[in-house]
């Protein structure tokens, strides 16, 4: 309750005093965890065993409130602390995160020499997964991206902020939610778009709605030239507590002038599966709108900022976030930054990203790593809930159980 409380208390300015239950919900997995931990203790584990069931049990329960709980929550994870780092293409952050919870119950356990050796391991992974070179003008893979950070603004703003972008950007991107209303409804709006495309010569990015009468609206990130709609995604991950659309059910890519291109909205980026499942699909790149409310506080929108950079370096990718009122960035295959634009801040943020092929470990099968590890820790708890076996002829064996 106390990381929650001073870690998330930007949530107190979204949801007032009901966040403190919200705060609990989270801090009871870590009770759940503690309570199969002195099961584990009480069994009489130590050692190896005791050190891997730590990891394994803490890893399993994070997996639960991130990904799987209905109120997931994928901030403040043991992986996302560690930042981008050499592992997360090949198991991701869960994963990740059980490595440096293990190398911490080793030295709880006083195993030293395999926790300082593993230890190093880990910011070793960290210190030398460097930045990546700016990608070359004269690289044919390269695209010159601009994005405009406004928020509660018009769409003329969006327009007159687009034109002082640089001649040689191709790709423009708004935030979600820059057009609150289904733009391909308004002739004339819709019109000042398509000219826009047209006159810059520009492929563009945008969140917008989609409203279809009765059946309710949707939220969606609309990708247009000056020919028209390119493609559109249907945000999945809608936020919790919010009036946010109808989820949608697809991860597709978009085929562009520049390639193809996966368009997450926002949460989306938040869990693991969206973001992979363009990238199986063929995305090369991608153009991220993401809408972070200027009330939300400077904290909230440096901690949201840090998940889109996990997603880049799990999947081996460019990704441009554009966001209402921070945090914006242009982020490499590694996790780090080309261009950030900061919180709280308004104007435009210009960088060079790139098409990538290569898959990485992670996409293929390391995603499957929590998973594997949620699986062993279930079968660690189904044993720990079933009573001890009596030996034959007396009583269980108490030797183990403190007094």
């Amino acid at each position: 309750m106390a990381a929650y409380g001073i870690g998330l208390s930007w949530m107190f300015e979204i949801f007032g005093f009901f966040v403190v239950v919200l705060w609990f919900v989270l801090a009871a997995f870590h009770a759940l965890f503690a309570e199969m931990q002195s099961r584990a203790v009480i069994r009489g584990l130590g050692g190896w065993a005791l050190a891997a069931f730590t990891a394994a049990n803490w890893a399993g329960w994070e997996f639960i409130r991130a990904e799987l709980f209905p109120l997931k929550f994928p901030w403040m994870t043991a992986g996302l602390a560690m930042g981008p780092n050499a592992l997360l293409p090949w198991i991701g952050v869960y994963a990740a995160g059980s490595l440096l919870v293990f190398v911490t119950a080793l030295a709880c356990g006083r195993l030293w020499k395999p926790a300082v050796l593993l230890g190093c391991g880990l910011i070793a992974s960290v210190v030398f997964f460097r930045k990546l070179p700016v990608p070359s003008a004269d690289d044919p893979q390269t695209v010159k991206v601009g994005g405009v950070q406004l928020e509660s603004v018009t769409l003329e703003d969006y327009i007159k902020h687009t034109r002082t972008l640089p001649d040689d950007v191709s790709f423009v991107v708004w935030p979600e939610y820059a057009i609150p209303y289904d733009i391909r409804k308004n002739a004339r709006d819709w019109k000042l778009a398509g000219n826009l495309c047209a006159e810059r010569n520009i492929t563009l990015t945008f969140g917008t709605q989609e409203v279809n009468g009765e059946n309710g609206w949707r939220n969606i990130a609309l990708t247009m030239n000056a020919n028209g709609v390119r493609g559109i995604h249907n945000k999945v991950h809608t936020v919790h507590f919010f009036d946010d659309g109808i989820p949608g059910i697809t991860a597709d890519v978009i085929e562009t002038d520049h390639g193809k291109i996966g368009t997450p909205i926002c949460f989306d980026c938040d869990y693991e599966g969206i973001v992979r499942r363009m990238t199986v699909s063929g995305a090369q790149l991608f153009m991220v709108p993401v809408m972070d409310a200027i009330s939300w506080t400077r904290r909230q929108h440096d901690q949201h900022a840090e998940l889109f950079r996990i997603r880049a370096a799990e999947n081996g990718r460019w990704m441009f976030v554009c966001a209402t009122s921070g945090v914006s960035m242009a982020i490499d295959p590694h996790g780090h930054l080309h261009g950030r634009l900061g919180a709280l801040e308004q104007g435009t943020l210009v960088a060079s990203v790139k098409r990538e092929k290569r898959i990485t470990g992670y996409t293929r099968f390391g995603w499957l790593a929590p998973w594997m590890i949620l699986g062993v820790a279930a079968l660690g708890w189904l044993k720990l809930l079933l009573p001890v076996k009596k030996k034959a002829g007396g009583a269980a064996n108490d030797a183990n159980i403190p007094c």
